[in-house]
């Protein structure tokens, strides 16, 4: 909650900007909650100007004052900034989704005192997900030293726990069962996502391991459903172009094989190197 200017960054007080009451915070919390369970096309409009309100909150880090208001001014900026993650997760958008967990997990380290709302485990099982999407494996275990037994006991922080271990030892057929058994519907933009990258570390390994395989059992492998006949079709078509059908069956393209232990002239290397040692041996 800082601006910037050419000159100078500076953290602003409110001597800086008008004072807005705890009141009209609270209000527009409360509009906010409504239209983010509603998808209300207007929730991104009151989330930003809920947002100006909360730059005002001297109680909120950077600066942590006590002022007479702290705890519920900590209360609304927490709530808030977690329905703006819920929110951009219905918008599909990962990029304002990490900006307002960038605000808000300062807020859950700075203010421990802050009452936990519904939507707090929720949020921080997203955040974990979206960790496991950008493959930041050090993030996702830091972030998750940072919660309580009793939050990780909980089934929506629990189970992107459990995900990240199946995904780790390459148990695919277990992370295909969890896909179809989600804590929230919130958790299928991530788990969308995540299922792509495992389909493509599976078609590397499937080319590597078979020369050609039936169209049934790729499918099946690829963890696409019975009936997602089309969906794998276009998977193949846009994600892997040099395989090819022929009669119910994929043909893989051979692998380049790289250069062998057997294939580099180790002898001939051997005898130039003891060649250049004694002629240098000679000058010497």
């Amino acid at each position: 909650f800082f601006f910037q200017t050419p000159e100078q960054t500076f953290f602003p007080t409110r001597s800086h900007l008008p004072t807005m009451s705890i009141s009209e915070a609270s209000a527009l919390l409360k509009k906010l909650s409504s239209e983010v369970s509603s998808s209300s096309a207007s929730a991104s409009t009151t989330l930003a100007s809920l947002k100006l309100i909360l730059v005002d909150f001297d109680s909120l880090p950077p600066l942590c004052l006590p002022t007479p208001d702290s705890k519920e001014e900590q209360r609304i900026a927490c709530e808030a900034l977690e329905l703006g993650c819920l929110l951009a997760v219905k918008n599909g958008d990962g990029e304002a989704f990490e900006g307002n967990t960038n605000q808000l997990f300062p807020i859950y380290s700075s203010c421990p005192s802050v009452p936990q709302s519904a939507n707090r485990k929720k949020v921080q099982g997203l955040y974990l997900m979206f960790l496991l999407v950008e493959n930041r494996l050090a993030d996702f275990h830091s972030v998750l030293q940072t919660y309580t037994a009793e939050e990780i006991g909980d089934e929506r922080i629990n189970f992107a726990v459990l995900l990240e271990r199946e995904l780790m030892v390459g148990s695919y057929d277990k992370f295909a069962t969890s896909s179809t058994s989600l804590p929230d519907p919130l958790y299928q933009f991530f788990m969308t996502s995540l299922l792509s990258t495992v389909r493509d570390n599976v078609a590397d390994a499937l080319e590597v391991s078979y020369e050609s395989m039936d169209l049934a059992d790729a499918q099946r492998m690829l963890m696409f459903q019975p009936n997602e006949t089309s969906a794998f079709e276009s998977f193949v078509k846009q994600s892997r172009e040099d395989w090819m059908v022929v009669d119910n069956e994929i043909k893989f393209q051979p692998v380049v094989a790289s250069n062998r232990a057997e294939d580099i002239p180790s002898m001939k290397l051997i005898s130039q190197s003891l060649s250049f040692a004694t002629e240098i041996e000679r000058i010497v």
